[in-house]
């Protein structure tokens, strides 16, 4: 039978863990998972699902670090500012490497896809520095996940599909093609990593806030409350807080002085329908602010973006609106006007906050992934880490758990690593799918519930199954799912009700075009 999250919070109060992880987004989910293979007794709380957050509105790359080196006048920055060539160097080794892992051993979860450069004679990038800048990377890891670079003329350039719709093509040089990866699923690589840390013994609570309380000894109490009822309180020799753009508001429930940890900065996105010819290959460039920007092939759609402004709102009420909507068109029509967008062809948006480490130096916050210490801020024994993107979560975790064994052992034996990619399997017996590309069928959504902490249908259709970015579920595909849950979870025929009438409403204020 089914435990019920009320059982489960029984179960753990008045407990003493040697980590509680506070966030369940990718960062959190891999330290969690890092943690129980060293042998840490862990807890794990996430205040809404397991990667609603930042891990399921990003690019979507597992990229290969090009983007670090991607700055305004980069060899005068970096001649300016060695400590920043230093870390985007650093960066960008850890992203070739962790592209290089995840490629090798998740294969299932990513997809290769054709990108462009565009050099331009104007541009701050010279020819020469851009095959510099690609050798660098390229001998940063294994070279049997390779970059496939060339660099085309200018006559290859406009000839191919992509380059052909370019901007300015009196002044282009040249253009770097190369091998870019994308997270095909990047919520069902958070929870499949929930799941390998519950497989090593890992206590995961979502839906259930986490609040710091005081500390007796080594041992700090966390309060956990239940979004449905229900609590609890349980110890912890360490405190991670891995909670992305709420870290700040996390840390000052117990320590309003706590100095600022995170500068959050919005990224959006549109999404639209490009020619067939285009299917698969996609454009890294950069804006008329210098930075990063992209046409990313999704399936037969793509999507342009991002965004890059400071964001100081709630991150629970991210999305894309209508200034967001002008910019990335306007910088679409600069960049691409052979793709003649206008709002029309907006089929859907979306967006997210960059949790980036506060820098006063930097007024969109600081990129490089750092591992803050706050007992000099006075919270000793809790730990945060900020500006961790996705495509390092596995080195992230291996971080966090190498900073533990300085501190304190471990009370359990070490697990072998456990890295699993849990694929939904069909039954022959019950072939209804939910939607017909998809695969996931209806014993799926059970097993999401009984198994994977499913509790919504924004929980398994968003981040179990993955449909909810791919596909407008209509009401009659949601009302098979919804009965399921129904059955599973105890609901009536009102709160059945309530939940498709919520789900339809969070996905037009997730992925709807607002006007501009």
């Amino acid at each position: 039978m089914m435990k019920t999250q009320a059982s489960r919070l029984h179960e753990v109060d008045g407990q003493v863990f040697d980590v509680v992880v506070i966030g369940g987004g990718i960062i959190g989910a891999s330290t969690a998972r890092e943690a129980a293979r060293e042998g840490y007794s862990v807890l794990l709380a996430e205040k809404s699902d397991f990667a609603t957050g930042a891990s399921s509105r990003s690019s979507r790359l597992l990229h290969c670090g090009l983007r670090y080196f991607e700055t305004p006048k980069p060899f005068r920055t970096f001649a300016a500012h060695p400590a920043r060539l230093f870390t985007a160097v650093r960066m960008a080794r850890q992203a070739m490497r962790c592209r290089h892992e995840f490629v090798k051993t998740a294969p299932q979860r990513v997809t290769p896809i054709e990108m462009m450069f565009p050099i331009y004679r104007n541009s701050h990038y010279l020819p020469w520095q851009v095959d510099l800048g690609f050798r660098v990377l390229q001998n940063l890891a294994p070279r049997d996940v390779p970059l496939n670079y060339r660099r085309l003329t200018r006559d290859e350039a406009l000839a191919h599909p992509m380059g052909a719709r370019l901007s300015n093509k009196e002044t282009l040089h040249s253009a770097a093609i190369f091998t870019e990866y994308q997270f095909v699923w990047p919520e069902r690589i958070c929870v499949d990593a929930v799941l390998d840390a519950e497989e090593m013994g890992a206590v995961a609570l979502n839906h259930t806030e986490a609040v710091l309380a005081d500390a007796e000894g080594e041992i700090r109490s966390v309060a956990l409350r239940h979004k449905d009822g229900g609590s609890a309180t349980v110890g912890a020799r360490r405190v991670l807080v891995m909670a992305g753009a709420w870290i700040d508001r996390v840390l000052k429930q117990a320590h309003p002085d706590m100095p600022r940890k995170i500068l959050g900065t919005k990224g959006a996105h549109i999404v639209v329908k490009l020619p067939d010819d285009l299917r698969g290959k996609g454009v890294a460039t950069v804006n008329g602010m210098e930075e990063p920007f992209y046409c990313i092939p999704q399936g037969d759609l793509h999507y342009i973006g991002p965004t890059e402004t400071v964001y100081e709102g709630d991150p629970d009420m991210i999305r894309c609106d209508g200034d967001d909507i002008r910019f990335i068109l306007s910088e679409a029509a600069k960049l691409f006007p052979g793709f003649g967008l206008d709002h029309a062809d907006i089929i859907r948006t979306w967006a997210g906050v960059r949790p980036l480490t506060y820098d006063e130096s930097q007024p969109k916050g600081a990129r490089s992934r750092e591992l803050h210490d706050l007992s000099g801020d006075g919270l000793p024994g809790v730990f945060a880490m900020t500006a961790g993107p996705i495509m390092t979560h596995r080195d992230a975790g291996r971080e966090v758990a190498a900073r533990l064994r300085k501190d304190i052992a471990p009370s359990r034996p070490a697990h072998d690593p456990l890295y699993r990619v849990r694929l939904p399997v069909p039954d022959p017996a019950t072939p209804r799918v939910i939607e017909a590309e998809s695969g996931y069928h209806l014993e799926d959504v059970r097993r999401a519930v009984t198994g994977e902490h499913a509790a919504s249908l924004a929980d398994v259709l968003y981040r179990r199954a993955g449909l909810g970015w791919r596909h407008f579920l209509t009401r009659e595909e949601l009302e098979p799912v919804a009965a399921i849950l129904a059955e599973e979870l105890g609901w009536g025929a009102e709160r059945r009700e309530a939940e498709i009438t919520g789900f339809i409403d969070e996905n037009a204020r997730l992925f709807g075009v607002p006007g501009i």
